[in-house]
């Protein structure tokens, strides 16, 4: 039977990339986002293509929208086989400077929506041993000098998912954590900034395109991994932070003194 996929942030990026690399493997899309034109044309896109999708527009950090997302799912399909939770904004600025509301919403958005997705979606992921996708990023792991928001919004994801994996296990849900660098996607354009400013950049870094990544995941889903590390820059900069913690300090430091600190 055709597999089930959920995918929240379908709009654009690597949500809409995972769309058409599921749908042309006859998987059925279940395609989630707040704006619901550009939902609705990306549906559109997918059957044109000759796949099956169905675009449920709403916001994920409000219960209800939650709630009617897994609802209308189960209702098409009947069934789920993978969930993506990939929505989630950026929120770059000294942490000295945090707003205190913007990181609320960070973290309803970043944290409280994917770990309540995940409960709603317990029962039927387990009755298909299927597949709870985190997006997360290389920022999960590594802070840098302007990225304290964000970066603590995918730490907290991190460790979620750790547990999640391990409770899980039992019956038959994976848990896949996938950590991206720098990706060609609004990502950035949509993040809060308050200084126009987004933070260190590795000189010469390269963005991946977000149809690379997204065939990327559909493997590792596949291939029932726990962990996926999209590029050699992120796999460099996870070792890095394991194993030489110390120098990463030092790096940090310089970092926030070419920043202005």
């Amino acid at each position: 039977m055709a597999p089930v996929v959920v995918i929240t942030g379908a709009s654009s990026g690597i949500g809409r990339s995972l769309a058409f690399s599921w749908a042309k493997r006859g998987a059925r899309v279940v395609l989630s986002a707040r704006g619901r034109d550009a939902l609705e044309g990306v549906a559109s896109e997918v059957r044109a293509a000759g796949g099956d999708a169905l675009a449920v527009a709403g916001d994920v950090t409000v219960e209800e929208d939650r709630k009617a997302l897994c609802e209308r799912a189960l209702g098409a399909y009947g069934r789920l086989d993978v969930l993506v939770n990939n929505a989630g904004r950026g929120y770059y600025t000294p942490s000295i400077e945090i707003d205190p509301a913007e990181l609320e919403a960070l973290y309803r958005l970043n944290v409280v929506a994917p770990v309540r997705l995940a409960q709603l979606a317990i029962e039927p992921l387990a009755a298909t041993k299927g597949t709870l996708v985190m997006v997360s990023s290389i920022a999960g792991l590594v802070a840098a000098p302007r990225m304290g928001p964000y970066a603590s919004s995918k730490f907290a994801l991190e460790a979620l998912a750790m547990s999640l994996r391990a409770e899980l296990s039992s019956r038959g849900v994976r848990v896949l954590v996938v950590r991206p660098g720098p990706v060609e996607t609004p990502f950035h354009a949509n993040a809060v900034v308050t200084d126009d400013n987004v933070g260190y950049r590795p000189p010469g870094h390269k963005k991946q395109s977000p149809d690379e990544v997204a065939e990327m995941i559909v493997c590792a889903v596949d291939a029932g991994r726990d962990v996926l590390e999209t590029s050699l820059f992120v796999k460099t900069a996870s070792l890095a932070a394991r194993v030489a913690p110390g120098p990463m300090r030092w790096l940090s430091r310089r970092m926030a003194r070419r920043s202005g600190f």
